[in-house]
């Protein structure tokens, strides 16, 4: 994996829907590592927030890039979302955020026409479990990747030897606010 190809896309992390998702707490911790990791390799991060859900939730809303606002459970669906990635000029997407079964299913699959998609699974969700265990079967059955934030982190430092992994390292124990 390769930090100059790749880019994140935060989904629908708001206000009114975070607190009604299962396991909450240790996906917003998960995402915070991710996020805070590509911020320093300097990877792009586009969020998207649905209409009338309000904000991205505090935690994470500093460490995006840009965001879009959306109607369509499918990012792809939106010309802005589609001109927004299309501009980054970046192949590998890794998709974070919530619902897993609606959006970043929807999403991840329509994105597979052009992208290579990873979904980090510690940072997604659903309210129902069953929602979120089905969708990632499929997922994985449609091509897409599934793996974590701890995992996407390394594959890209490659070796401790790494210009960041000082500044990494911290963020992956969880020492750093």
């Amino acid at each position: 994996m390769r930090k100059n190809d790749t880019f994140a896309v935060l989904i629908d992390m708001q206000e009114k829907l975070v607190p009604r998702i299962e396991g909450i707490k240790e996906i917003v911790e998960n995402s915070k590592k991710l996020l805070k990791a590509f911020k320093i390799f300097k990877i792009p991060i586009i969020a998207t927030e649905q209409i009338k859900l309000g904000d991205t939730i505090p935690d994470l809303k500093n460490l995006i890039d840009g965001k879009v606002t959306k109607s369509s459970f499918s990012c792809m669906k939106e010309k802005s979302f589609v001109d927004t990635i299309k501009f980054l000029d970046r192949k590998r997407c890794v998709l974070l955020g919530i619902e897993t079964h609606i959006c970043v299913l929807q999403t991840a699959i329509d994105m597979l026409k052009d992208y290579e998609v990873l979904v980090a699974v510690d940072c997604t969700g659903s309210r129902k479990r069953i929602d979120k265990e089905v969708a990632l079967l499929r997922l994985h059955k449609q091509g897409v990747i599934l793996t974590t934030a701890e995992t996407i982190i390394y594959e890209i430092l490659e070796s401790a030897e790494n210009e960041n992994f000082k500044d990494i390292l911290p963020i992956v124990k969880g020492n750093q606010q």
